[in-house]
């Protein structure tokens, strides 16, 4: 079937939830934790109960790929001598695209789906697959997380055929990032000089970047680098609790209330109204879980509880010309390259 691809002139105006999950972790799923799984219809639903018009999404967890029980008996990612997904991502990105434009047609129109990349292993087979399933489906950008996939941004550098699909058909990149010295995967640092090393691309720094001032900063004065805010609420209650969450140099903190996330937002989109763009997170507005944190072996301890409501609040509580601006213009800016 030839699905036509939206425009930016068909989202104008809308609600734009820039930044969610669907599928299943099946390492959270068997250690107890949570959230493990999001689908396409439930989503819907909490759009429709909080009046959002459409989400970009993306595959959970790269973990078909991996040793599962490795990494649900260490934390480590480890690829399996026969994976269940033979190139990192297969399954998830064909998945992911089969359930929003297949599996519900009827709710296609909502969401804008994104696809997963490994930023260290199988570049060349992982390209490969993307220019098929672009052949097939509509796509409308790349996540990388590489905490994840357990391998640094930086290995990007050694994938120039990474860099010539995205550019080709104009597809923006959004990285898991933090500020944290200890993560060795997903550091802003790290990711800003991938970057300046490419900067025919459009990216956006997911998190807040766990509001470090010189990060923010440094994406502000990029044209192509734009910050979301997914799971606020959650970052906000984990920087309170400062180091290992937060720097430990009070000197790198964006200055802001950070006794409510509604407050920190409103100080954010105050601060730099034409870089930050609205996300959720869903379902990992919530994170109660144990993860591998660097390649030292280290873990961090996540104690942490949000709904889809708080981080819409955080949206609501801006004045409404600012509220649409982060929720659409500069997610159109970020996606499409026009407003």
């Amino acid at each position: 079937m030839d699905w036509k691809r939206k425009t930016a002139a068909d989202l104008a105006g809308l609600t734009i939830d820039s930044h969610a999950h669907v599928g299943v972790s099946i390492k959270s799923y068997c250690l107890r934790e949570y959230p493990y799984a999001e689908t396409i219809e439930s989503l819907y639903h909490k759009q429709l109960v909080e009046g959002i018009d459409a989400n970009v999404v993306f595959p959970f967890t790269p973990e078909l790929y991996c040793d599962i029980r490795t990494l649900v008996d260490t934390g480590r990612f480890v690829p399996a001598e026969n994976p269940l997904s033979p190139v990192p991502y297969q399954v998830e990105n064909e998945l992911l695209l089969r359930e929003v434009y297949e599996f519900c047609p009827e709710l296609t129109d909502r969401f804008l789906p994104y696809v997963c990349f490994d930023p260290g292993r199988e570049q060349a087979a992982q390209v490969a697959l993307l220019e098929e399933l672009a052949e097939r489906y509509p796509i409308y950008g790349i996540k990388i997380v590489p905490i994840l996939c357990q391998t640094p941004a930086l290995a990007l550098l050694d994938s120039p055929e990474f860099f010539a699909f995205a550019a080709a058909r104009d597809l923006p990149v959004l990285f898991h990032s933090t500020s944290q010295e200890a993560d060795k995967y997903s550091n802003a640092g790290d990711i800003l000089r991938v970057i300046d090393a490419h900067p025919e691309l459009r990216y956006c720094l997911a998190h807040c970047i766990i509001f470090h001032e010189g990060y923010l900063r440094e994406a502000d004065a990029r044209s192509n680098v734009w910050v979301d805010t997914a799971a606020l609420k959650i970052q906000v209650e984990a920087f309170r609790q400062g180091p290992p969450f937060a720097s430990d140099n009070p000197a790198d903190w964006f200055e802001a209330d950070y006794s409510d996330h509604c407050r920190v937002m409103c100080s954010l989109a105050e601060t730099y109204p034409d870089t930050l763009i609205w996300g959720t997170d869903s379902p990992a507005y919530s994170y109660i879980v144990r993860r591998q944190s660097g390649d030292d072996g280290s873990f961090m301890e996540f104690r942490l509880k949000g709904t889809y409501a708080d981080e819409v609040a955080a949206l609501r509580a801006l004045p409404d010309d600012l509220a649409q601006k982060v929720s659409n213009r500069n997610t159109l800016r970020f996606i499409f390259g026009v407003d």
